[in-house]
């Protein structure tokens, strides 16, 4: 919704619209509490009273576009998201899986149809989507651009405008569906760069698939109702399973993916993943391959 809404010749003024858009702005104090944590280091009382901006952060956790309900589920889901950072690597045995290490189980096509860009993602720590948040760190998000790189047309606050909304969103490899998500509704646009979570769950609609005893690709910001697999069904590479959306913590529409050790979106390590016959910038790749953030990537 846009803040002014003109009525012939008189202009609307959004009141509720305007103040969630200086709250959301205000929500930005939140990262002074890092202030505090050198307080504490360098016992600087002074300094520690700067924790007090961490209450901030509950603007972006209680927001108008969810229930309440939700609003508590979205809040939970964060708070196990940071308890994930120290215990993966624990349940993992302090050996998480790198691209030099690991050892893939399967070969992976693109999940989706034509070209798209790689906005985020990569195979190390200064190109990946997520480094510590260690179920994403090998994780990509995906969307289509024009030839002057904008990923829509028209205006930016129409999903409808946007390249990849809608678009088929295919198997990356032979599976068994094992998880899906497929109610929620996309999130609508707001700040560019910003994100307003409309559901309880960061990846909105989604699509968990089992590949192999410990290969499990999922793929998030589905649109609602377009899934056409559930649970326990067998697919295929290159099956159509569901449209591309905007549900979840996302500020535009566009596929994440991403490959993990187990089901669990919260607990797996992710795990980079081997592409096969794509093509990336233009360039033929028959044999296994990674792929990074600001290319343009294709299947064959």
């Amino acid at each position: 919704m846009r803040t002014v809404e003109k009525i012939g010749a008189v202009q609307h003024i959004d009141w509720n619209n305007v103040m969630w858009k200086l709250l959301k702005k205000s929500s930005k104090l939140q990262w002074l509490g890092l202030i505090g944590i050198v307080g504490s280091v360098f016992e600087i009382t002074s300094l520690t009273w700067f924790y007090l901006f961490w209450l901030f952060a509950w603007i972006d956790i209680f927001s108008p576009v969810r229930s309440v309900t939700n609003s508590l589920l979205f809040l939970l889901q964060n708070l196990a998201m940071l308890l994930s950072i120290p215990l993966t690597p624990l349940l993992h045995g302090f050996r998480l899986p790198s691209k030099e290490s690991y050892v893939p189980q399967c070969q992976y096509s693109l999940p989706f149809e034509g070209k798209w860009h790689v906005v985020n993602g990569g195979v190390d720590k200064k190109t990946s989507h997520s480094w510590y948040m260690y179920s994403q760190r090998y994780a990509y998000d995906f969307f289509i651009v024009d030839e002057k790189d904008k990923s829509h047309s028209g205006s930016r606050d129409i999903l409808s405008d946007y390249y990849c909304y809608k678009k088929t969103v295919l198997a990356p490899a032979d599976g068994i569906v094992v998880a899906v998500k497929g109610k929620y509704y996309d999130t609508p646009i707001v700040e560019v760069g910003q994100a307003d979570c409309a559901a309880p769950d960061v990846r909105g609609n989604h699509i968990i698939i089992r590949h192999s005893e410990n290969e499990y690709s999922m793929i998030a910001h589905l649109l609602k109702d377009s899934i056409c697999v559930k649970h326990g069904d067998k697919v295929s590479r290159g099956q159509k399973i569901a449209l591309c959306g905007n549900s979840g913590n996302t500020s535009e529409p566009h596929i994440h993916f991403q490959i993990q050790s187990g089901k669990s979106f919260l607990f797996s390590a992710g795990l980079p993943i081997s592409f096969t016959a794509i093509m990336i910038d233009g360039m033929m790749k028959m044999k296994s391959c990674f792929i990074t953030n600001g290319t343009t990537v294709q299947n064959i």
